[in-house]
């Protein structure tokens, strides 16, 4: 293994001294100069190439995403239109439910005025009856008592 890794030693530095021997002829330095610009040409080159990659790459996650925020956004304005929609049937039957109520507040009061006029009329009989009461012969008057001695649960007729 050591004489493995001595002749590959060995090989690199041969190969390295072919190298500055053929860079000392003459017109070589120019070739040198060209393979530099080569290789910078060549580094250059990936590199754009993976900016380009990253650029795509870049360019289909917006879209991907743009995407995305308009299926979010008809989502989302689906639900406001149903929430108002549904907000709208709400409003509805609130309304129906006011007037349903103002009907039986006009029931209400109509009843009232009746129930008031019949009071009233109860009111005036038992004036009337009242009147007649005490305005009774003395024989009723004296019944009366007699009625009041013999059931004394029935008094004060």
């Amino acid at each position: 293994m050591i004489n493995a890794l001595r002749a590959i030693w060995a090989w690199f530095w041969k190969l390295l001294a072919r190298f500055f021997s053929w860079l000392r002829k003459r017109g070589n330095g120019l070739k040198v100069l060209c393979a530099v610009l080569a290789f910078a040409s060549a580094v250059a080159g990936l590199l754009a190439f993976e900016r380009e990659q990253r650029v795509r790459s870049l360019g289909q996650q917006i879209v991907t995403i743009e995407t995305e925020c308009k299926t979010t956004t008809s989502q989302l304005q689906d639900a406001v239109a149903a929430r108002d929609a549904r907000l709208g049937e709400i409003a509805a039957a609130l309304r129906a439910e006011a007037e349903k109520l103002k009907a039986l507040q006009a029931e209400n009061a109509a009843a009232l005025e009746q129930l008031a006029g019949q009071i009233e009329a109860a009111e005036q009989d038992a004036a009337t009856w009242r009147e007649r009461y005490s305005q009774r012969p003395a024989d009723c008057e004296a019944v009366l008592q007699l009625l009041d001695a013999a059931c004394p649960a029935l008094k004060g007729y």
